[in-house]
């Protein structure tokens, strides 16, 4: 074996030093000795004696190197003249090629049992073939995400979090796996949240708004005011197709931070994508500044015509910045200039909000009648935000129990789709004082999860007033709730809710 072992190593070491000599030999044609024929002998084919193979422990080996040995009567002897000595390195390429490949073979079926025996679901050709070793790396990202799956379905949320981040370190290109992972670590572990939606960004740009969404909603959720300022800026930069919702989520933001220094930069500002919208800035301005008078005539002078996407935001923000002026008659009278310029959901919102303003019940009431007429079902849950929303905003006991009594005959089922307005019923029972229906709410819900809903708990104390921390951002990152339920809790519930300025509601 030790034999063996010496002629192996002499065989890789001597298909570069045998050839590279007699390559030299060839160059110096007769100039030099021949480096492998022994010098004592004749140096005619089948006369001379190998000199290169004399050192090995099985001699014939050397043919391997040189083909030029072959065994005679006399023993080994070159079959070559001394001036037809040459090089194969042909031979040297087959030896090292043909090693490599078997390192690679064996290599290749290891990797590939080992893959097999941890479960990943992997093919031998993809190991085998460098062009599709990146479906190795998704399958692997595939796995654990499965593995994922499996262990929030069983309630193991620790092990869920640690399997999904595996999954986007190993597929860093699955964008569901990223998004899922950035929405989960919201929650307990924020700043990592952000480097995620903040990698989806850069890597998913054909994605970007999607991003941009579900990070805006959970920075909201958490109430990071400068980071939703900063998103919403970048944002209306480079996404026309959506700015009205960055209009929105900027003024709402630099309400509640009260950075109303922010705002006058933006308003000042000569980029084309921020000048379409200086008449909201400027009268946001005035509002905030206290100059009330001076923000009215400048909402009931004439402007663009609601054809565009921006000229009907500008007409929503015109109407609710009225109404919070208390010219609420004026609002009505803007809103009924501009029949069918704005979607039905923000058409009913803005007019709840007036009625409610001026207490005009005649007017109230048979909208309210309206949006309870009929059956709620998947289709139409829109209504049950716009309600809830409305009695976060101010509470109305005995129009929360008219709500809760047509859902219950309505039978709505509870599902992940109608999970949005199950909750936003419970938030709205807390704010009106009905506990019992809260309590009752709360654990329906629980029993409806897959796994322990333990943290809703907590969310009827806060509502119950029965814990120390008074902040709804607390609770907000764990409960699905529609965008405009969840402004409406923060307006309800932040500190600086009081100066919150004019468009106070999303379209």
């Amino acid at each position: 074996m030790l034999g063996w072992c010496a002629d192996f190593i002499r065989l890789y070491l001597g298909v570069i030093y045998w050839n590279t000599r007699k390559s030299w030999f060839q160059a110096r044609r007769g100039r030099s000795a021949c480096p492998c024929q022994s010098p004592s002998d004749s140096g005619r084919a089948f006369e001379t004696v190998c000199e290169a193979c004399v050192s090995w422990d099985r001699p014939a080996r050397f043919r391997r190197v040189c083909p030029l040995l072959v065994d005679t009567k006399h023993g080994l002897r070159c079959s070559a003249n001394t001036e037809d000595v040459r090089p194969f390195w042909g031979r040297a390429l087959r030896v090292y090629l043909g090693t490599a490949l078997a390192i690679y073979a064996v290599g290749v079926i290891g990797v590939f049992v080992f893959l097999r025996t941890v479960g990943y679901p992997i093919n031998i050709i993809h190991v085998a073939l460098p062009p599709l070793w990146h479906r190795v790396t998704e399958t692997r990202g595939w796995f654990f995400l499965e593995r994922s799956n499996r262990a929030f379905a069983e309630g193991k949320t620790a092990e869920g979090l640690l399997y999904l981040a595996n999954s986007y370190e190993f597929d860093p290109r699955n964008y569901g796996a990223g998004l899922s992972l950035a929405k989960n670590f919201q929650i307990g572990q924020p700043a990592q949240s952000d480097k995620v939606f903040e990698q989806l960004l850069r890597e998913h740009p054909d994605r970007r708004h999607t991003t941009a969404q579900e990070w805006f909603r959970a920075l909201l959720a958490r109430g990071s005011y400068a980071k939703i300022a900063e998103l919403a800026l970048e944002e209306l930069r480079t996404d026309s197709t959506h700015s009205a919702v960055w209009i929105r989520a900027l003024l709402f933001a630099t309400s509640q931070t009260k950075n109303d220094s922010l705002l006058g930069k933006v308003a000042a500002s000569d980029d084309a994508t921020l000048k379409r919208w200086r008449p909201i800035f400027t009268t946001e301005q005035l509002i905030r500044s206290d100059r009330k008078a001076e923000a009215r005539a400048i909402l009931e002078a004439p402007w663009p015509t609601p054809t565009t996407q921006e000229a009907r935001f500008m007409l929503f923000y015109r109407v609710s910045a009225l109404t919070d002026l208390g010219a609420a008659f004026s609002a009505i009278d803007l809103l009924g200039k501009h029949p069918g310029a704005l979607d039905p959901e923000a058409e009913v919102t803005l007019k709840l909000e007036a009625y409610s303003t001026l207490g005009a019940n005649s007017l109230f009431k048979p909208l309210i009648d309206d949006l309870l007429s009929q059956r709620f079902t998947v289709t139409n849950l829109s209504r049950i935000k716009i309600l809830c929303a409305q009695m976060i905003r101010k509470p109305d006991p005995a129009l929360f129990n008219r709500l809760r009594a047509k859902v219950e005959h309505d039978q709505l089922p509870m599902t992940t789709e109608t999970s949005g307005a199950w909750f936003s019923l419970m938030c709205t029972a807390g704010v009106v004082g009905d506990v019992h229906h809260l309590h009752e709410i709360t654990g329906r819900l629980k029993q409806a999860s897959k796994s322990p809903f333990m943290a809703l708990g907590a969310v009827e104390a806060f509502f119950r007033g029965e814990t120390g921390d008074r902040r709804i951002t607390t609770y907000l990152p764990i409960l699905p709730l529609p965008l405009e339920v969840t402004y409406a809790l923060l307006e309800r519930y932040s500190h600086t809710s009081e100066n919150k300025g004019g468009a106070s509601r999303p379209p």
